[in-house]
């Protein structure tokens, strides 16, 4: 091999982090306001279950106040949780683990219909479900995506990388 001919080694692929340090930060605060909603759906949820049991009315002012932390808890979950999935898809498309990705996606997906339905249930002025059946299959929708959720992220989690 002579002098002039030279050997190109292809670039070295730079390898973004799958959850930096800022968004590791973020990753927390979502840990903790999704703890807190999961305290609270459970309350909200043992209510309806033994009004539907009993078939008494169970709904004080301390449930009311339950329904409205629910109400707040998930409007402020919206935009973390948004930010923190975009910048985390973005950095592991193109990752070679596609299990891992495919099932991040399909979280992502169910994510937006808990969300999705959690805002649709909402009585707005000129927005608002008034048909009972959609409105049941909507709240439905709301109650079950979350057990789907966890299950995705359990099975994002093993086929990822440990942390």
């Amino acid at each position: 091999m002579s002098q002039s001919e030279t050997t190109t080694t292809p670039p070295k692929r730079i390898v973004v982090r799958a959850i930096g340090p800022k968004l590791r930060k973020l990753l927390y605060v979502l840990a903790g306001l999704l703890g807190l909603l999961f305290a609270n759906s459970a309350y909200l949820a043992t209510i309806t279950f033994l009004e539907w049991l009993h078939k008494e009315t169970y709904q004080n002012y301390f449930y009311q106040c339950m329904f409205l932390a629910h109400l707040a808890l998930g409007l402020l979950l919206i935009v973390p949780f948004l930010v923190f999935s975009i910048i985390h898809m973005r950095n592991t498309f193109d990752r070679k683990n596609r299990k891992a990705v495919k099932v991040g996606y399909a979280l992502f997906v169910v994510s937006l219909l808990l969300l999705g339905s959690g805002l649709a249930l909402f009585r707005v002025q000129g927005f608002e479900i008034k048909q009972p059946t959609t409105r049941a299959v909507v709240y439905w929708l709301h109650v079950i995506s979350p057990l789907f959720a966890v299950w995705l992220y359990l099975v994002h989690r093993l086929a990822g990388p440990k942390i």
